[in-house]
């Protein structure tokens, strides 16, 4: 079978090569120049905290397990001193469709890795924080939906969130792990339920935790001693700047042959994500407050020509304006090889969820054995 996929592949090879050589390009080498700004950053300590995530998951026959993490790593140059945080758990669900549990996997891991970011920034102070991918991402994660659990519509279902939602709000900032996924939480919300089904347990749970992942985002974004806070991605599809129709980060890396930067774009919440679930009924101060944020991105090569990131910062009404050259200088000193931070590669070692991991888990729990329906392929 490979070869026979081999042979296809040789007759594209000519096409996809000249593809990528961008021969004929849709924009100009001066066009791309005139964006980008030259600059070779001073390199500057900080105390700096950086924050990932991780899930891993499987299908057995009538359920899904996941288990998910984020932790968060900070350092400080001036008194040599580390400390960290973590929030993990794991989830058993009755959800209908495998990729709608790995989109609901990734909100819990959003939250888990901001809320551990969160927590150890209300301890220690950090005044730079980085967000592993970029701020928007954590904002345009899905609603968890009800038919990704039921076929049954239910306004009680609603009722029983926007119950449940101040509850929420008043105690997921200072307990500890997901407040929306706790003991406390479930029996409230199966002592509501008149039909105490994991499926309608599950929408609440879930949309609830949505709520607490924007709240805590919110309250990370407007710390009172105001960080600078960016979220660094390795890859991108954007083409805001250019308008080009290769993304604006490939153009930037081959034609931009020195470090520096590339002109900011604001991005627009309102035009990524038009609504937040239902987040304007439960509440709508917190909605509003949502579209107010502004947050920029902009593309950077900061210690390696050879690779560029995208970076998006958060700017805080309340303090003077981020410069790119100062998120570059800090950057620059926390880099290890290849252009990327190495306290971002130290969260990523430590919060990495193995498949190793996961059969440890298995077998903590007794599932080793457990039918997955895949057994006779």
């Amino acid at each position: 079978m490979v070869y026979r996929l081999l042979e296809v592949i040789r007759q594209k090879k000519s096409y996809i090569l000249k593809y990528l050589e961008n021969k004929d390009l849709d924009i100009s080498l001066q066009e791309i120049l005139e964006k980008w700004n030259s600059y070779s950053p001073a390199g500057k300590d900080i105390h700096i905290a950086a924050s990932d995530g991780s899930f891993y998951s499987k299908q057995y026959l009538g359920f899904f397990l996941g288990v998910f993490s984020g932790y968060a790593e900070s350092f400080d140059p001036k008194t040599q001193e580390a400390d960290s945080d973590f929030v993990g758990d794991v989830y058993l669900s009755v959800i209908k469709q495998s990729d709608n549990f790995k989109t609901l996997l990734t909100l819990f891991m959003f939250l888990s890795e901001v809320k551990a970011v969160y927590n150890l920034a209300k301890r220690k102070k950090p005044d730079f924080i980085m967000l592993d991918g970029t701020i928007t991402s954590k904002f345009i994660i899905p609603f968890p939906l009800p038919y990704w659990f039921t076929k049954e519509e239910s306004e009680d279902l609603l009722s029983l969130i926007k119950q449940l939602y101040p509850k929420v709000k008043d105690n997921c900032l200072s307990y500890p792990y997901i407040y929306s996924l706790s003991q406390e939480i479930e029996k409230e919300v199966l002592s509501n339920l008149s039909d105490k089904r994991r499926d309608l347990l599950e929408v609440v749970i879930s949309q609830l935790a949505y709520y607490e992942h924007l709240i805590t985002l919110y309250n990370l974004l407007n710390l009172e001693y105001k960080p600078i806070i960016i979220g660094l991605a390795k890859t991108s599809t954007g083409t805001d700047l250019l308008k080009s129709s290769v993304p604006d980060i490939k153009l930037f890396l081959e034609y931009c042959k020195d470090l520096g930067y590339s002109q900011p774009v604001y991005q627009n919440l309102q035009s990524l994500k038009s609504e937040f679930g239902q987040l304007q009924y439960v509440d709508l101060d917190l909605n509003n407050k949502l579209y107010d944020l502004t947050i920029e991105s902009f593309y950077a090569k900061y210690s390696d020509v050879r690779s560029i990131n995208l970076i998006e910062y958060f700017q805080h009404p309340d303090r003077a304006s981020v410069k790119e050259e100062e998120i570059l200088d800090y950057l620059r000193n926390t880099t290890s090889v290849y252009n990327y931070p190495l306290r971002l590669k130290m969260v990523d070692k430590q919060v990495r969820i193995t498949a190793a991991d996961f059969e440890l888990i298995e077998r903590e729990l007794g599932l080793s054995f457990s039918i997955t329906g895949r057994e006779a392929l």
